[in-house]
C-alpha cells in the first residue's frame, strides 16, 4: 500500500513514541530517580504544601498548672508554573516521497531524525536539572573584541557544544547584547573557549552571560527549569525558590555545615568533608539516598579509598546506572554534573511537576505538519515540567572540592 502522511503519523506515535519516552525519562540518573508528579499540577501551575513549623502546644507542666496554649502546625505552599521544552525533527517532501512503494523506508526516514531529536534533549534537560534555572550556560572571560574566539568560565564550556545557536546577555538588564542573539558556536576548542562562526560583536563585555538562544526573554528571564544548584542552595544562587523566599524562611534552604564551601577557592575532597555532608540532612531529620557529582570528582573519591587501603564497592542500580557505595548510598557520576561539586540528596523529595509524558503536538489530528513555504514536514515533541522539591533541607551540598 502506498504510504501517506497517516502512515508516518502511526509510526511516530505508536513505533516511536514509547521508545522516547523510555530513553528521555531514565537516560540519566536525575531523570531516572526523581519522582513524577501530574496530580499537582493544574493547567500551567503546580503547587506543594510543605510543612513549616510544628504544634507549639505541648510540653511539661506542674501539677494543676495551666496546660499548653493550643498551637497547630504551619504549612506552607511552593508553587510555580512548569517550563516548557522543545524538539523539533523535519523530513524533505521528497524523502517521503521516495518512500511511497516501500514500507521499510519509513524507518530509514524517520530514525536518525528521532535518534538525534531523542539525545539532543537528553542532554539539554539533564543540563537544566543541574542548573539553576537561570539559562546561564556560561560566563564571557575577558572582553573578546570582535574576535571569533570567546573564552568563558563558571562552569567553562561544559554546557556548550558544536553547532549550538547561543545568545550573549548583559548580566544587569538581562538584555542580549546587540547583534549578539542567535551565534553560532562553530566548534568548542576546549575547556574554556570555543571558537564562532563570524565575528563577535564588539559590545559584548567581561562576565556577559552565554545562553542558549531565545532561552530568555529580553528582560533576562529564563524559560528553562529549575535545577539542583538552586534547589540544594543557601540562597547563594537562588534567593527565592519556588515562590518562597529563603531569608523569610530559612528553613527553605538546604542543610548547610560550617564547610560546605570554600568561598570559590578549591580544596581537596576529603572524606571528612563528604561525612559532614551526609550528616547535615541527618540532622535535620532526613536521609541522604543519592550522591551526584562530576566524574572528576567521582574518581577523587575513589582515589581516597585506595589511598586509606579501603575496598572500593561498587554499586548496580536500576537502568543501568553504577555508583560507587558510601555510607551504602550511591555516588554516581554525570557529565552534566556542576564542577567542584557534589550534591547529597534524597531523589524521593525531588518532583518533576509535569501535566503530562513526553508527547508529540497532534492537537490538529496530525502528527507531521506541513513546513510553511518549504517543501518538507516536521512533527514536534514536547514536555511541560519543572524540577522541585517539598523540604529543601532533605538535600545538601558541598562545593569549592577536586
Amino acid at each position: 500500500m502506498a504510504q501517506n502522511l497517516s502512515n508516518f503519523d502511526a509510526a511516530l506515535k505508536i513505533d516511536y513514541l514509547p521508545m522516547i519516552r523510555e530513553q528521555l525519562n531514565n537516560a540519566t540518573i536525575l531523570l531516572n530517580r526523581v519522582e513524577r508528579n501530574t496530580e499537582d499540577v493544574v493547567g500551567k501551575q503546580w503547587q506543594l504544601t510543605s510543612h513549616y513549623q510544628r504544634n507549639s502546644g505541648i510540653g511539661a507542666r506542674a501539677d494543676a498548672g495551666a496546660l499548653p496554649s493550643a498551637g497547630h502546625q504551619t504549612y506552607l505552599n511552593p508553587y510555580g508554573v512548569v517550563k516548557y521544552n522543545y524538539g523539533r525533527i523535519q523530513v524533505s517532501g521528497p524523502t517521503m516521497s521516495a518512500s511511497k512503494n516501500d514500507t521499510g523506508s519509513i524507518v530509514r526516514a524517520l530514525e536518525s531524525e528521532i535518534k538525534g531529536v531523542t539525545a539532543d534533549l537528553k542532554k539539554d534537560v539533564n543540563y537544566q536539572l543541574f542548573n539553576d534555572g537561570t539559562a546561564k550556560r556560561a560566563i564571557v572571560n575577558t572582553d573578546p573584541a570582535t574576535g571569533t574566539t570567546l573564552t568563558v568560565d563558571g562552569p567553562g564550556t561544559q554546557w556548550l557544544q558544536d553547532g549550538m545557536l547561543i545568545d550573549i546577555v548583559d548580566p544587569t538588564s538581562g538584555v542580549p547584547c546587540t547583534s549578539s542573539t542567535d551565534l553560532t558556536i562553530t566548534s568548542v576548542d576546549s575547556s574554556t573557549a570555543c571558537t564562532m562562526s563570524a565575528a563577535i560583536n564588539a559590545d559584548v563585555a567581561d562576565n556577559d552571560a552565554v545562553v542558549r538562544a531565545g532561552s530568555t526573554d529580553d528582560a533576562g528571564t529564563s524559560y528553562e527549569m529549575m535545577g539542583l544548584k538552586g534547589i540544594v542552595d543557601d540562597a547563594t544562587y537562588v534567593t527565592s525558590l519556588h515562590n518562597i523566599n529563603r531569608s523569610t524562611y530559612p528553613h527553605w534552604k538546604c542543610s548547610t555545615f560550617t564547610n560546605d564551601d570554600n568561598s570559590g577557592t578549591n580544596r581537596d575532597l576529603t572524606l571528612d568533608l563528604m561525612q559532614e555532608a551526609f550528616s547535615a540532612v541527618e540532622k535535620n531529620g532526613d536521609s541522604v539516598k543519592l550522591i551526584v557529582t562530576t566524574h572528576d570528582l567521582r574518581d577523587a573519591y575513589a582515589a581516597l579509598l585506595v589511598a586509606d587501603k579501603r575496598f572500593v564497592n561498587t554499586m548496580d542500580l536500576d537502568g543501568g546506572f553504577k555508583g560507587l557505595e558510601y555510607n551504602g548510598v550511591p555516588l554516581v557520576a554525570d557529565p552534566d554534573a556542576v564542577p567542584n561539586t557534589m550534591f547529597f540528596v534524597n531523589p524521593e523529595r525531588l518532583f518533576l511537576m509535569q501535566t503530562s509524558d513526553w508527547d508529540f503536538m497532534d492537537k490538529d489530528g496530525a502528527v507531521l505538519s506541513r513546513v510553511s513555504g518549504y517543501d518538507a514536514y516536521e512533527a514536534i515533541l514536547f514536555l511541560y515540567a519543572d524540577l522541585t522539591t517539598d523540604r529543601p533541607r532533605s538535600h545538601s551540598f558541598l562545593r569549592d572540592v577536586q
